[in-house]
């Protein structure tokens, strides 16, 4: 299995970090750490001027290696399945990576908006194989981030983001209610982004691949599980990190 450059972007240091790093160290050449909680001495201090969209901006450019490299932020240690997503990136990582695609954990639910392609990667985790796709998509971020700031969306679109937010039913859409204007806004600009990144990365001509492509029972279990992670700890009914 290729050795790569793990990053990760944190509010502060995961409970779970250390445990983390034995499982991975000798399948690193290297970690690099960008924190965006201020006062805590973990890793490089971030902006967090765009929440981890910065931090991933600051991430890549600390980046030492000529790759591969692995990004994700500390969702994984929340809202993710962290046994069987190791279990995943060592079957993925023994495989040869296509030299222009970009994987992650894919979405693939039908869109009829522009500005959210489908099928679109997830913005928690990202694998780049290689420093020239590493520079192509600190550019793709930069021009993503600018297309939030704009928000020069279609009002289809906008609306869309806004039912998501505030959703009927506890099973669809945003998992965290909040009526503090700072929190949604915050949200919504992530979503912005995300999306945004997608097209960017599109239209620079990157394939989008998901990392489960050829272990789709596993993929599929860890898709499931994580949906179930994810609403737990939105009621407090399990104590994660």
């Amino acid at each position: 299995m290729e050795k790569v450059e793990w990053g990760w972007v944190v509010f502060g240091k995961p409970r779970q970090f250390d445990q983390w790093q034995r499982t991975w160290q000798s399948w690193c050449k290297g970690v690099q750490i960008i924190n965006n909680r201020p006062g805590v001495q973990f890793g490089i201090a971030g902006s967090n001027e765009h929440f981890e969209f910065s931090g991933y901006m600051e991430l890549l450019d600390a980046m030492e290696t000529e790759g591969p490299y692995l990004i994700a932020n500390d969702t994984w240690f929340k809202t993710h399945n962290s046994v069987l997503w190791n279990r995943l990136l060592r079957m993925f990582l023994r495989e040869k990576q296509h030299p222009n695609g970009i994987c992650g954990d894919i979405r693939t639910e039908v869109s009829v908006f522009s500005e959210k392609p489908s099928p679109y990667l997830s913005s928690w985790i990202f694998y780049l194989p290689n420093r020239d796709c590493l520079v192509r998509f600190r550019k793709c971020l930069a021009l993503a981030i600018q297309d939030a700031k704009g928000a020069n969306f279609t009002p289809e679109y906008t609306a869309y983001v806004e039912d998501w937010l505030s959703p009927k039913n506890r099973l669809y859409g945003w998992h965290i209610k909040s009526k503090e204007q700072t929190v949604m806004e915050r949200k919504r600009r992530s979503i912005y982004m995300e999306h945004a990144l997608n097209v960017r990365l599109m239209e620079e001509g990157f394939h989008l691949v998901s990392m489960g492509d050829n272990y789709q029972l596993l993929y599929r279990l860890l898709r499931l599980l994580d949906r179930i992670q994810t609403r737990l700890f939105a009621w407090g009914f399990y104590p994660f990190a």
